[in-house]
């Protein structure tokens, strides 16, 4: 059955309200009857929680970071650098950073910020979201909590941060650059969208009452799939829109529509330097439909690791984390360096006996 039939079929309905009974009438149906029809009555569903989650359940810290100060000592494991798509926020990735902890048992380490104009984060120049910035600001970042300490690095990104990794990744400004992994964006489907790009800004809500509204309208519009994600992801994607007015209602943190400048340059080349990345690639994507001709030949040839997540939507991580956490692990554990034993000194050889 069609969308369309489905909506013609509905609109045949009547109210909730006209099903109801009425108090004050009348009814035919003598109280036996209605005891019997208690008994096989449906159980009343349970209301959805909307209600925002904290980010202290899927993340040890939360650090406010500012470029060019100290670097943090000590040695650290390998790290799953994570760029968020744009619009979102580093909390997209909760579930899927709580999830790896679990099955690594915190052998590796997960770092998911708010990029410029995103979340928390903020700059002297927040409407500068052109791709070199925003991979400048990764490396940077990694230079900066990092330092000489140079762990094992692997790059994910969403969408729009799929692109900024790969860009970053191309620069050669990482050291230990293990893997880089890009999810559900391509070069030829991503320019394709984005015609499109500003009816779907247009045509989604401007405002919401509440945040619990906002989280709400994510897990019903399709944005994300999973309600726990989603409680944890939306908060960070809206703001009052008047700091001091209790009763002001919440607009989108980010505005994506001042962004459209930079749309096309964050994707122009995409296919040509995923492919080239010195370092190991994993392409997962929520359908073959979107696969670009390099991509294809690409594929054809073995240049990359390749997933498929056909139940999810466009929000890969927050729909299936669970799913996507163990492709990572594998994915690092597939590509992470071997440490060789010491090299033990060989005896000389005895002396002949004259």
């Amino acid at each position: 059955m069609s969308s369309l039939q489905k909506d013609l079929f509905k609109s045949q309905l009547p109210p909730l309200e006209a099903l109801q009974e009425d108090p004050n009438s009348t009814s035919d149906v003598q109280p036996e009857a209605r005891s019997e029809q208690h008994q096989f009555a449906l159980p009343k569903r349970q209301l959805r929680d909307y209600s925002p989650l904290t980010w202290n359940e899927y993340f040890d810290t939360r650090d406010d970071i500012e470029i060019h100060g100290k670097t943090k000592d000590g040695k650290v494991p390998p790290v799953f650098v994570m760029h968020h798509g744009a619009g979102h926020s580093g909390l997209s990735y909760g579930l899927t950073a709580k999830r790896i902890r679990t099955i690594t048992n915190s052998e590796c380490s997960i770092l998911a910020y708010d990029c410029r104009d995103h979340g928390s984060t903020k700059t002297l120049n927040d409407l500068d979201l052109s791709l070199a910035t925003m991979s400048d600001d990764l490396c940077k970042l990694i230079e900066h909590i990092y330092g000489e300490q140079k762990p094992d690095i692997i790059l994910v990104g969403h969408s729009m941060g799929g692109a900024v990794i790969v860009d970053a990744a191309n620069q050669r400004r990482i050291p230990n650059l293990l893997g880089v992994v890009v999810l559900d964006v391509v070069e030829g489907s991503a320019l394709e969208a984005l015609s499109s790009m500003s009816a779907f800004l247009n045509n989604r809500p401007s405002q919401f009452e509440t945040v619990q509204d906002a989280i709400k309208w994510g897990v019903k519009s399709g944005t994300v799939h999973t309600l726990e994600s989603a409680r944890l992801s939306f908060p960070p994607l809206v703001r009052k829109k008047d700091e001091n007015d209790d009763s002001s209602p919440y607009i989108w943190r980010t505005n994506l529509g001042a962004t459209q400048k930079f749309w096309q340059g964050w994707f122009q080349g995409l296919s040509e330097k995923f492919l080239t990345a010195r370092a190991a690639k994993f392409l997962v994507l929520a359908g073959t439909d979107r696969l670009d001709k390099p991509l294809i030949i690409g594929q054809m040839q073995g240049k990359f690791q390749m997933d498929i997540f056909a139940d999810a939507g466009h929000a890969i991580h927050e729909d299936q984390p669970s799913r996507l956490a163990q492709c990572l692990v594998e994915f690092w554990k597939r590509n992470k360096r071997l440490i060789l034993p010491p090299k033990v000194p060989m005896p000389p050889p005895p002396k002949k006996s004259s």
